[in-house]
């Protein structure tokens, strides 16, 4: 079935017209390719080419209206993708009516099928890691991620890779294939707030350890980026070396100021610890020695001879000792 424009628009022409449009230009391999054909084929990519503008703006616009930024993102892939297979579309009914035959497309998808296995496997490996990625919305753009040690905000997920911004300003691209098979810490997934742990060493003075245990509570109360609910609480961990070591625990609403956070309070708790007294330990070892560790010896000539030594030189050592 022809979907051709001039055929339709000839079909009752007189057949000198006919043969006007007939005329060969060139030959496709085998194939003729008439002047008919090549206007349809100049047809149908214009065609495809103005749905491919429309469509991919009016599925953009939509994709926009989201309110969440995962979806704005797979909808924008998505749009890109169908206005692309439009253009392909009609490239293919271009074809088609140029006379050209589509068979040569089975050993053509063969072909790449190979390179893909052997050439493009990187490649496959990140489009799939990126389907993944989306369905299961594991990460989204704007979600605090770490991987491998490196920290940074999600800001940009793509077909190859996705670009994460750590806090010093640099742009990260992480392959997506890289992503699903690794062991990522998302900080931001699902709920936002965050529980932190501050480990401190008191002096092993019971006497001060339930006021070193207020101060905690208070420093971490007064804080303002310290949520209050569940508020902050005192661990006595365990008995250290040194030390009694407390932990004070408490919750954030944005990880991304955990640092700064900790850094407050550390320098807080210094502070109110001196003013109070309470001392902040470092490790030491004390070695005791006791009396008979210190006592020396005194070798007596009387004493046992040692092992190996035959009679005669024991006896040698006792002559020499007797004035006679």
């Amino acid at each position: 079935m022809s979907f051709g424009v001039i055929p339709q628009l000839v079909k009752h022409s007189e057949g000198t017209h006919r043969s006007n449009w007939d005329v060969v230009l060139f030959h496709l391999g085998k194939t003729p390719v008439t002047l008919a054909g090549m206007i349809d084929f100049l047809f149908f990519i214009l065609l495809g080419l103005i749905l491919r503008h429309f469509l991919g703006k009016a599925l953009h616009a939509k994709a926009q209206n989201q309110s969440s930024p995962q979806t704005r993102h797979l909808m924008g892939l998505l749009a890109t993708l169908a206005s692309n297979l439009t253009l392909g579309l009609a490239f293919v009914i271009g074809l088609d009516n140029l006379g050209v035959r589509l068979s040569f497309l089975g050993g053509a998808l063969g072909v790449l099928g190979i390179g893909i296995g052997i050439g493009l496997q990187n490649v496959a490996a990140n489009m799939i890691g990126l389907v993944v990625i989306l369905l299961e919305k594991s990460i989204q753009i704007g979600d605090l991620i770490e991987i491998e040690g490196i920290l940074g905000t999600v800001v940009e997920i793509k077909a190859r890779a996705t670009t994460v911004m750590s806090r010093d300003n640099i742009a990260i691209i992480i392959p997506n294939s890289h992503l699903i098979s690794n062991k990522v810490i998302n900080w931001s997934h699902r709920d936002p707030n965050t529980r932190m742990h501050l480990k401190v060493g008191v002096g092993m003075d019971p006497d001060r350890l339930e006021r070193a245990v207020s101060i905690l509570e208070k420093i971490g109360i007064e804080h303002p980026d310290v949520l209050k609910d569940p508020a902050p609480v005192v661990w006595f961990s365990e008995f250290g070396d040194s030390s009694f070591n407390l932990e004070l625990i408490y919750w954030i609403g944005d990880v991304t100021m955990r640092h700064n956070i900790l850094s407050d309070l550390n320098f807080r708790i210094a502070r109110e610890f001196r003013k109070e007294g309470i001392e902040l330990p470092y490790p030491h070892n004390v070695i005791l020695f006791s009396d008979e560790t210190m006592r020396p010896k005194i070798a007596s000539p009387l004493a046992e001879p040692p092992k190996g030594e035959d009679n005669r030189t024991h006896e040698n050592r006792n002559s020499s000792l007797d004035p006679s």
